[in-house]
């Protein structure tokens, strides 16, 4: 595996693939049948707004793509959200940061919750895999299998809910991604998904059932996605979690990378 070239091209790149991300992903959830999630998108100047009624989604309230450009709407955004009861949050894009905006965010009412960092690595060779364990790329027609395995694997969460499993499709079935099954001996123990965009993987959900845990299925589910990503047509691949998170050490045991982001940024109006 070579080095992640640490660039502010390749750092801006990694933000604005995300942005991309997290856009698309609304988008698609959004047109579901019914609106399910009550999601509402709204574009101010650069930024996407979104909302999201829906209590299984709240915490993904966010401004999406926030530039110093937009900092003149950021009033009319924040009451966009406000007027409903929610709080979103922002991030300010790697090195555009000034003392000026820093200002006009904390009049308007945003607290710092300080510069962030993503997990990145570059394509990496085909993992040793646990005895036992194998793992494959699962098409749509296994949707209900796909999902009864995620579900699984966050049970005690309410991604364990079955209302909640529209938006997870919704997001591993967006263009260019892709769906694994791990399995041990033949039976389902665990699942993953990547997307592909514009030479970046993002490795996205993964879980592996309680009584499967502590079998090296989690990192090898990482490795084996970094492996895939070249022939997907991929020079990096991102990934997400809270740093110091067990999903963050993770993707650092797997070999990835922290890459600086810019500054994040939440709604501490009351």
């Amino acid at each position: 595996m070579s080095l992640v070239p640490l660039t502010p091209e390749v750092i801006s790149r990694i933000e604005r693939f995300l942005t991309r991300f997290g856009v698309v992903r609304m988008w698609a959830a959004e047109a579901l049948p019914g609106n399910p999630f009550g999601i509402e998108t709204r574009v101010f100047g650069q930024s996407v707004a979104t909302k999201i009624h829906s209590p299984l989604l709240r915490g993904k309230n966010r401004i999406l793509g926030f530039y110093p450009d937009d900092v003149a709407l950021l009033p009319e955004m924040l009451d966009y959200f406000r007027r409903d009861g929610f709080r979103p949050s922002l991030g300010v894009p790697y090195g555009a940061m000034t003392q000026t905006l820093f200002r006009q965010l904390t009049e308007a009412g945003m607290w710092s919750g300080g510069s962030g960092t993503v997990p990145v690595a570059t394509p990496q060779s085909a993992p040793e895999l646990p005895e036992g364990v194998s793992i494959r790329l699962s098409d749509p027609s296994e949707r209900d299998l796909y999902l009864s395995v995620f579900q699984k694997a966050f049970a005690g969460r309410s991604e364990e809910k079955p209302e909640y499993a529209p938006f997870q499709w919704a997001e591993d079935s967006l263009p260019g991604a892709r769906r694994y099954i791990a399995e041990v001996d033949g039976i389902p123990a665990g699942m993953a998904s990547f997307i592909v965009a514009e030479g970046i993987g993002f490795c996205g959900t993964a879980g592996v059932l309680p009584e499967y845990r502590g079998r090296g299925i989690q990192r090898a589910l990482i490795q084996k996605r970094l492996a895939d990503a070249s022939g997907f047509g991929c020079d990096l691949i991102v990934a997400g979690g809270s740093l110091f998170s067990t999903t963050y050490r993770n993707f650092e045991r797997a070999g990835m990378i922290r890459v600086p982001q810019g500054m994040g940024w939440a709604d501490g109006a009351i």
